[in-house]
C-alpha cells in the first residue's frame, strides 16, 4: 500500500495513538490499515516525521512494560545461574525499548508496520549451544512468569531449509506461510540436537550470519494479553559481554554503514554481464566482503573465544597497504558505474526535463550516501590500524 500525504493509525497494546494531518493535507483520513507493507515514495519524510511522533507519544507505556520485562528476566538468570545463564541489568537497561528515530527508520526500510524488538533485552549464556538450557530452563521459567513464545509466519520454501518436509498441497505453493513459534536458533553445529527439542521447535534452527554472528533469538507475548496484536517482547540470547561488545563494534562500524548502500536511489537491478548495473553491485558486495572478512568475523570469533571458551588471544584486525588500496579500487570502480548508471537514464529521457531534472536530483543525493560511506569506512580501517598499533607497541 502506498501512503503518500496521510498516516494510518498505529495501535500499541490497547491504546491506539492518532496522527494529526498537517495543515496542508487534502487526502481523505486512512480508515482501516488493509495491509503492514506501506511505500514511503512521494511524501516520505513528512509521513516519517508523523510516525516517529506516533511512537514518541507510545513510548512511555513501552517504557513501563519493558520495566516489567527486566525484572522477569532478572529473576529467570537468577533461577538459571548455575546452567551458566546471567544478567547485565544495566545493559539491558540502556535501550530498552527502540528509540522513535529507530523505529522509524526500521518502517522506512523494511516497508513494513510491524517492529517485532520494539522491547528488547539480552541474556548470556556461557554455552547456548547446550539446547536444554533453553528448552527446559528458559522457555519454562518464562512461561511460569507468564510469557510464552509468540507465533510468526514462516514461508514453506523458508521451512524446508530448516529440514520441514511439505506436504504435495503445499509443494503447489512454496510461498505459502504457516505459523511457527518465533524463535531462530542461529548458532554453527547444533543441527544434530534437532531432535532433543520438543516437535513444535523443530524448525527453529538455521544458521549463523555471514558475518560470523551467532544468536538465539525469540519473541514473547504476555499469556494474558489476548489482543490481536499482543506486545512483543524480543530476548537475544549471546555468549557473554565479550560478544555483546563484538556486536556493538560490528554494527557501528561495519554493518550500519555498508546497510546504508540498501538506500540508494538507484537499484543495480540488471544483472547482464558486464552492465554498469551488474559492475555497481559487485563493487558494493566486494566492500562489503572486505569489511566481513578483515573486521566482522574476526571480531565475533574473538569474542567467542573469549566468552565461550576463556581464551584471550586475539586474531589481529589490520588492513595492509594493499588492503587499503583495494579499498579505494572499489569505491573509484562504484562511483564510476553510478555515474555512467544517471547519464544512461538521462539519455533515455530525452524528452522529458522533469525526468533529467529528477535524476540529477537523486544523483546527487547517491554521490553524498556514497561519499559518506567511503568516509565512514576509512574511519573504521583508521580505528582497527591504530588499535592494532597500540597492542604492538605493549607487546
Amino acid at each position: 500500500m502506498n501512503i503518500n500525504l496521510f498516516t494510518p493509525k498505529l495501535s500499541f497494546g490497547n491504546k491506539a495513538y492518532d496522527v494529526k494531518q498537517s495543515t496542508n493535507v487534502t487526502s481523505p483520513k486512512l480508515s482501516e490499515l488493509k495491509s503492514d507493507t506501506v511505500s514511503f515514495t512521494g511524501g516520505r519524510a513528512t509521513v516519517a516525521d508523523y510516525l516517529e511522533a506516533q511512537v514518541a507519544a507510545a513510548s512511555p507505556r513501552l517504557e513501563r512494560i519493558a520495566t516489567t520485562y527486566l525484572d522477569i528476566l532478572e529473576s529467570v538468570a537468577f533461577k538459571l545461574k548455575d546452567r551458566g545463564v546471567s544478567f547485565d541489568r544495566a545493559y539491558c537497561e540502556m535501550h530498552p525499548v527502540k528509540s522513535p528515530k529507530s523505529y522509524t527508520s526500521k518502517v522506512v526500510r523494511s516497508g513494513k508496520f510491524k517492529v517485532p524488538d520494539t522491547i528488547r533485552a539480552t541474556l548470556y549464556c556461557n554455552n547456548p549451544y547446550d539446547l536444554s538450557v533453553l528448552t527446559d530452563g528458559i522457555l519454562p521459567e518464562m512461561k511460569k512468569r507468564g510469557y510464552v513464545l509468540a507465533d510468526t509466519e514462516m514461508s514453506i520454501k523458508d521451512l524446508i531449509k530448516r529440514g520441514y518436509v511439505p506436504s504435495e498441497d503445499e509443494l503447489k505453493d512454496l510461498s505459502k506461510e504457516k505459523i511457527v513459534p518465533d524463535l531462530d536458533i542461529r548458532l554453527a553445529d547444533v543441527s544434530d540436537e534437532v531432535t532433543n527439542l520438543p516437535q513444535k521447535l523443530r524448525y527453529s534452527i538455521s544458521k549463523p550470519q555471514k558475518s560470523g554472528y551467532e544468536d538465539i533469538q525469540m519473541r514473547f507475548v504476555r499469556d494474558f494479553d489476548k489482543r490481536k496484536n499482543p506486545t512483543n517482547h524480543e530476548l537475544i540470547i549471546l555468549f557473554g559481554p565479550h560478544y555483546s561488545e563484538a556486536k556493538f563494534n560490528e554494527s557501528n562500524r561495519v554493518y550500519g554503514i555498508v546497510r546504508l548502500f540498501n538506500e540508494l536511489n538507484m537499484k543495480f537491478t540488471d544483472s547482464t554481464l558486464g552492465s554498469h548495473s551488474q559492475k555497481a553491485k559487485r563493487y558494493v558486495d566486494l566492500i562489503s566482503q572486505m569489511f566481513t572478512g578483515k573486521v566482522s568475523q574476526k571480531l565475533y570469533a574473538n569474542a567467542k573465544n573469549k566468552d565461550l571458551y576463556d581464551i584471550s588471544e586475539e586474531i589481529p584486525i589490520v588492513f595492509s597497504d594493499v588492503d587499503k588500496k583495494m579499498f579505494e579500487n572499489y569505491f573509484s570502480g562504484l562511483k564510476d558505474r553510478v555515474l555512467s548508471l544517471y547519464k544512461d537514464a538521462k539519455k533515455a529521457a530525452v524528452n522529458s526535463e522533469s525526468v533529467k531534472k529528477q535524476l540529477t536530483k537523486e544523483y546527487r543525493q547517491d554521490k553524498a550516501l556514497i561519499d559518506k560511506i567511503h568516509k565512514n569506512l576509512q574511519e573504521t580501517i583508521e580505528y582497527y590500524n591504530y588499535q592494532s598499533d597500540l597492542k604492538s607497541t605493549k607487546v
